[in-house]
C-alpha cells in the first residue's frame, strides 16, 4: 500500500530500469531531491553514499523531503576498523572478485569495475563524520549498525515538532 519513488541521476539507469506496478523512477541526486518538502515517511539510500560529494546537501535535503516523525536509512559499504581486516579486503576486492567475476562474467571491464569499487570504499566518508552530518542536519536518535565488520546501516529520525500554541 505504500507509494515507492526512486531516484537516480543516470539516465540510462532510469531507461533500463524494470520495476513492479506502483513504483516509480526520476531523475534527480540526493543533493537536490526533486520532492515536495515533508512528503516522504522513509527515505533510503543503499551503496551511494561514496558517490555524493556534499554530505551536508544530502542529508538537508533528506531532512527537507521527510515528513516529521519520518526515517532515514543509509547503507554504505566502509573500511573494517582493523588493519588487517582492511588488507584482507582490499586483497577479496580489488584482485580475487575481479579475475572471478572476469572468469563467470566473461567481461574486460569487470575487473574495472570491482577495482573501482574498492578503491570507492578506501575514500569514502568516515562513518564518524557520516554521522555527524546527520546530526547537523538536524536528525535525531542517530545510530550505525555494523554488520561483517563492512556493512553499515545508518539511522535517523526526524523529530515530531510541538504544536504551536499548547504548553
Amino acid at each position: 500500500g505504500a507509494n515507492v519513488t526512486g531516484v537516480d541521476p543516470s539516465v540510462g539507469m532510469l531507461a533500463n530500469a524494470r520495476l513492479p506496478e506502483g513504483m516509480r523512477v526520476i531523475e534527480g541526486r540526493a543533493e537536490a531531491l526533486p520532492v515536495a518538502d515533508s512528503c516522504c515517511d522513509f527515505l533510503s539510500m543503499g551503496y551511494a553514499l561514496r558517490h555524493v560529494a556534499d554530505l551536508s546537501a544530502m542529508f538537508g535535503e533528506f531532512f527537507r523531503a521527510l515528513r516529521p516523525a519520518g526515517r532515514v536509512c543509509v547503507l554504505e559499504i566502509t573500511r573494517p576498523s582493523s588493519p588487517r581486516a582492511t588488507r584482507w579486503l582490499r586483497i577479496y576486492l580489488r584482485y580475487l572478485v575481479p579475475v572471478v567475476a572476469r572468469w563467470v562474467g566473461r567481461s574486460r571491464d569487470t575487473p574495472e569495475v570491482m577495482r573501482y569499487l574498492w578503491d570507492s570504499i578506501e575514500a569514502c566518508v568516515p562513518p564518524e563524520k557520516v554521522m555527524e552530518r546527520m546530526r547537523a542536519a538536524g536528525f535525531t536518535d542517530v545510530s550505525r549498525h555494523v554488520v561483517c565488520g563492512i556493512f553499515s546501516e545508518y539511522t535517523g529520525s526526524k523529530p515530531v515538532e510541538p504544536m504551536k500554541g499548547r504548553r
